[in-house]
């Protein structure tokens, strides 16, 4: 497997933004694609780390071959990453996993094998240095940053970009049901005694509840439970032409919604840099 190679010299990073949710089928891919053309649109530098072992980001993006994890686990060269020109910025997707359900297995092997692992952070280290201004990490349900296939990621970049802070956004549908179990899943990740020892720096926490049919917005809007876990919370309409979206990212539309929470990212970045 042939390693990358990038004459890029400005290599830095101002924020980690960590999609999250407890359910599938909430659209969390579908927003972080919205939110990375967002950011492009105004110039920046985005990686989108696709973590779903779905990959149905990278297939929006046009990677159709093996993940990362696949590729170093198969020794099979693949064409994991894309770059792709967006308004003034640029859009690097990774294709992380992405393979389904051989996650499990991939990360075994990758764990008892010290030649892979040192592979592995050869090839992400890679792309990391292609250069971002933000990453945007795209997970699959109630993942949590300890657990395996989460703390490979995490630890490796955090040793090339130390201090790194990290913007959460939990998203989840409008179902009582659902918002109730994500509030619990950001109190559980906001616990001291479990994940107050990671190395990473939350600076802020939003949720987005996404689909909200026209006729419930209003009513949506006003509940108040667990509003001061987040810095704000956003709602996002039902909108047909974003349900199991299958165009390329340049057909993505920009919404108000996505643009507000881009504000805040920009907002966030400054205050910590």
């Amino acid at each position: 497997m042939e390693f990358l190679t990038s004459s890029r010299k400005e290599v830095k990073s101002d924020l980690r933004v960590v999609i999250l949710g407890v359910k599938g089928g909430v659209g969390k891919s579908t927003i972080g694609l919205l939110l990375a053309k967002e950011l492009c649109e105004r110039g920046k530098r985005v990686l989108f780390v696709d973590r779903d072992q779905m990959g149905y980001a990278s297939w929006i993006a046009g990677i159709k071959g093996k993940g990362l994890i696949a590729s170093i686990v198969d020794e099979q060269r693949s064409d994991y990453f894309t770059e792709i020109g967006v308004g003034k910025g640029r859009l690097t997707v990774l294709k992380f996993y992405g393979d389904g359900f051989r996650l499990k297995k991939d990360l075994e092997v990758i764990n008892l094998d010290q030649r892979r692992r040192e592979l592995f952070a050869r090839l992400y280290g890679e792309v990391l240095r292609l250069g971002h201004d933000v990453v945007i990490l795209d997970n699959k349900s109630s993942t949590f940053p300890w657990s395996e296939e989460i703390s490979l990621e995490l630890m490796t970049y955090l040793k090339m970009f130390p201090g790194t802070p990290s913007f959460r956004i939990f998203i989840t549908d409008p179902f009582i049901f659902n918002i109730e179990n994500t509030i619990s899943f950001a109190r559980r990740l906001n616990d001291k005694k479990t994940g107050g020892s990671l190395p990473m720096k939350v600076i802020e926490q939003i949720m987005l509840i996404n689909m909200v049919p026209f006729t419930k917005l209003e009513e949506i809007r006003n509940l108040t439970v667990g509003r001061d876990l987040f810095a704000s919370v956003k709602l996002i309409p039902y909108f047909d032409q974003l349900f199991e979206f299958t165009g390329s990212v340049d057909k993505l539309p920009r919404l108000q919604e996505i643009k507000d929470i881009a504000d805040e990212i920009e907002r966030v970045s400054y205050r910590s840099s």
